[in-house]
């Protein structure tokens, strides 16, 4: 369809956007045998919180128009700029592997942190490319007008910032909307699990976070510094980051006894 790309702001024929880069999409299909002739289709399957939602096994496709997962939203040239950097990240963190299996990257670590033992990987990266990739998911979840990302709501200030930086393809400092990934960790593969993005508010920033992939993203949204461990762990303009590593049950645990109170399993 033809509009305004939300992106460079040119007037013309928009792509159907992805919100949640493609590939994590794919990551929760499995093939079905469709119709007379038994061809196989791929399907995922879609559980809300949400009880207005009715959770279940669809086609490709189907789940993302519902809950607005993908939308009009760029023009095919800074749809091209998010798929280079949406390349990087899954060959980084995935490699080629399809569905989506987590690579033991970095250098494996453990250290005290205050009083908690931590155990993390040390790793180096493309800063600029990694950097814009977390910036994209921020920024698309916070102009997406889909029922996922309802709570992601960045404002006027953070959401032009953010789209100045995405269209200058400048990754801005390091505590520019830092992000901090974790590894989580679980005896069942997590990387076809998506979590609806979340807010929190702590020491008076805003955060936002996703689980995608089988990592944690936890963005700091605010005018002043970031808080103490969110600049500790974040992206480095030198390439490095810190990925601590966490047990997900917790996570799970809470994810299934919301999903009991509406019905969904």
């Amino acid at each position: 369809m033809n509009g305004t790309c939300k992106l460079c702001g040119q007037t013309g024929l928009l792509r159907e956007s992805h919100i949640i880069p493609d590939f994590y999409i794919r990551g929760l299909e499995h093939k079905l045998a469709t119709g007379s002739q038994g061809v196989e289709q791929p399907f995922s399957t879609f559980l809300s919180a949400n009880p207005e939602i009715k959770g279940g096994t669809k086609q490709r496709g189907h789940w993302e128009k519902i809950v607005g997962i993908k939308e009009y939203l760029l023009c095919g040239k800074c749809e091209g700029k998010f798929s280079e950097n949406e390349n990087y990240a899954r060959s980084l963190f995935y490699g080629n592997t399809t569905p989506l299996k987590k690579l033991p990257i970095g250098d494996l670590m453990s250290f005290r942190y205050g009083n908690d033992l931590l155990h993390l990987r040390k790793v180096n990266v493309d800063y600029k490319r990694l950097k814009l990739f977390q910036l994209s998911i921020l920024w698309r979840a916070g102009v997406a007008k889909g029922s996922f990302f309802k709570e992601v709501e960045l404002g006027e200030f953070h959401e032009t910032k953010l789209q100045t930086l995405l269209n200058t393809e400048n990754p801005g400092s390091a505590l520019d909307y830092s992000c901090l990934m974790v590894d989580l960790q679980h005896e069942r593969s997590l990387e076809g699990y998506i979590e609806q993005p979340t807010k929190s508010k702590k020491e008076g920033q805003r955060n936002y976070r996703f689980v995608l992939g089988g990592y944690l993203y936890l963005f700091t949204v605010s005018k002043q510094k970031p808080r103490v461990s969110a600049r500790d762990f974040c992206l480095k303009p030198s390439g490095e980051m810190i990925l601590p590593i966490m047990d997900d049950d917790k996570i799970l645990r809470n994810w299934a006894t919301a999903l009991r109170k509406t019905g969904q399993i």
